[in-house]
C-alpha cells in the first residue's frame, strides 16, 4: 500500500514548466502538444494549461500547423545573460579579424558544467550554421576549445569528466581517461589545444584561453577548419592575438569570474 511518505513527490509548477521548455532542442524545434507531453512526461491536459500560459507571455509561439516553437520573448530574456552577452559583444569584432586572417571559422566558447557552449562564430562556410550554431553544446573532451576550458577547470570537474565513458565522435576522439588527462596537462603546459578529426573527420581546431582580471580562464577562443588549414604554425599567432585583445577588453571592463559565472 502506498503511503503519503512513499509516494513520488508531485512535480511543482516550475518543474513542469521547465520540463516543457526543456523538451525543445536543435532536433526538435517545433513540437505539438502530444510531442511536448511525451517528451516532458506530463499529461496532455497539464501541458495544454502550461503552454497556454507560456504562449500568452511570449515564451512560446504557435505555428500555423498547431505546433509550438520557442518564442521571441524567451530569446530576448536569454540574451541578457551577462556571461554570454558581455563576452559576445567584446569578442565579435576580434573574431571577424581572426577569420579574415586565417580563413577558418573563428569562435569563442565558455564552459557550462561538463560541456562547452559556443557563444558566437564568424565563418563564410555554407554549412557553418549547423556546425557552430551559437548555443551549441559539445562535451569538453571532443574539441580544442573544450579541452582548453577543461584543462583550466577545477580538479573536481576534471575528475567528473574523466570518470565516465567518453563519447567517441570519430576514431580520433580521445576517450581514455588517462590519455585525456595527459592532453589536459599538455594544454596547461603549452598554453593551447590543437585537435584533428576528433569531432568531425577532416576538421581540425586550435584554441587558447581567455582570462579575466584575476587570471582565471573564463572562455576559449579558437579556429576550426580543414586539417591542412588549421596548423599551429599558421594559426597560433592570430588566435593568440585575438584572445589577447578580447582579454584586454574584458579586463578593462572589470569583468571577474563571479560576474561571468565561471
Amino acid at each position: 500500500m502506498t503511503t503519503p511518505h512513499s509516494a513520488a513527490p508531485e512535480r511543482s509548477v516550475v518543474d513542469r514548466t521547465l520540463s516543457i521548455l526543456g523538451a525543445f532542442d536543435r532536433d526538435n524545434r517545433t513540437l505539438s502538444l502530444s510531442d511536448l507531453s511525451r517528451r516532458s512526461g506530463l499529461p496532455v491536459a497539464t501541458v495544454h494549461r502550461i503552454v497556454n500560459k507560456l504562449h500568452g507571455w511570449g515564451a512560446l509561439e504557435r505555428c500555423a500547423d498547431g505546433g509550438y516553437t520557442i518564442g521571441l520573448r524567451l530569446w530576448e530574456t536569454a540574451v541578457l545573460a551577462p556571461r554570454s552577452s558581455s563576452i559576445v559583444e567584446t569578442a565579435q569584432p576580434h573574431l571577424v579579424t581572426l577569420h579574415a586572417q586565417t580563413s577558418a571559422a573563428a569562435t569563442i566558447a565558455i564552459r557550462d558544467g561538463k560541456e562547452s557552449v559556443c557563444l558566437t562564430f564568424v565563418s563564410n562556410e555554407p554549412d557553418a550554421t549547423a556546425a557552430y550554431d551559437p548555443g551549441r553544446r559539445v562535451p569538453l573532451h571532443a574539441t580544442a576549445v573544450g579541452q582548453v576550458l577543461l584543462a583550466h577547470a577545477g580538479s573536481a570537474v576534471q575528475e567528473e569528466v574523466c570518470s565516465v565513458p567518453l563519447r567517441a565522435y570519430t576514431p580520433a576522439t580521445v576517450t581514455h581517461s588517462t590519455r585525456l588527462k595527459q592532453c589536459l596537462a599538455r594544454v596547461r603546459r603549452e598554453g593551447y589545444a590543437v585537435v584533428h578529426n576528433t569531432l568531425t573527420e577532416g576538421r581540425g581546431a586550435f584554441a587558447v584561453p581567455v582570462r579575466d582580471n584575476r587570471g582565471a580562464v573564463v572562455a576559449s577562443v579558437g579556429v576550426v577548419g580543414p586539417v591542412d588549414l588549421v596548423q599551429p604554425a599558421r594559426v597560433a599567432a592570430p588566435v593568440r592575438a585575438a584572445a589577447a585583445m578580447i582579454q584586454r577588453c574584458l579586463r578593462s571592463e572589470g569583468l571577474r569570474v563571479a560576474e561571468l559565472g565561471a
